[in-house]
């Protein structure tokens, strides 16, 4: 144990020294200016509500959608191989019961924030980002 956390404090000693030696090496001449700007790859606004919007719309819901996709594609797989078998059947309807929850869970928050949005916009809040 104590060999272990000895080299384990050499090996991070040396990796800090080794750091400030490379920083060190590049050299400074003056005191060059960096002017760098960084895109949005979102490209969804500069709001929170538009970034959120944004993954959700764009990250999110395609993922769960195909994940849901999949789900029912091998719930309708657990059918077919159940072949008369009264548990696997049970097991089948047990995942479809709980893929379509998923499904509507999914779908459901999705309608949920939309409406939320429209709400705030109507009652003279920031509007949200189409």
């Amino acid at each position: 144990m104590r060999k272990t956390f000895l080299t384990s404090l050499l090996s991070l000693f040396l990796f800090f020294v080794i750091g400030v030696v490379l920083v060190s090496a590049q050299g400074s001449t003056g005191n060059p200016t960096i002017n760098a700007t960084l895109q949005n790859p979102f490209k969804g606004g500069d709001s929170l509500f538009a970034l959120l919007k944004t993954i959700i719309n764009n990250i999110l819901m395609p993922i769960g959608g195909v994940i849901v996709v999949l789900a029912f594609i091998y719930t309708g797989f657990l059918y077919v191989t159940a072949q008369g078998n009264t548990t696997k059947i049970t097991g089948a309807h047990k995942a479809l019961l709980y893929t379509s929850i998923g499904a509507a869970i999914l779908l459901g928050a999705w309608v949920l924030a939309n409406v939320i949005c429209a709400t705030i916009k109507q009652l003279g809040g920031p509007s949200c980002p189409s």
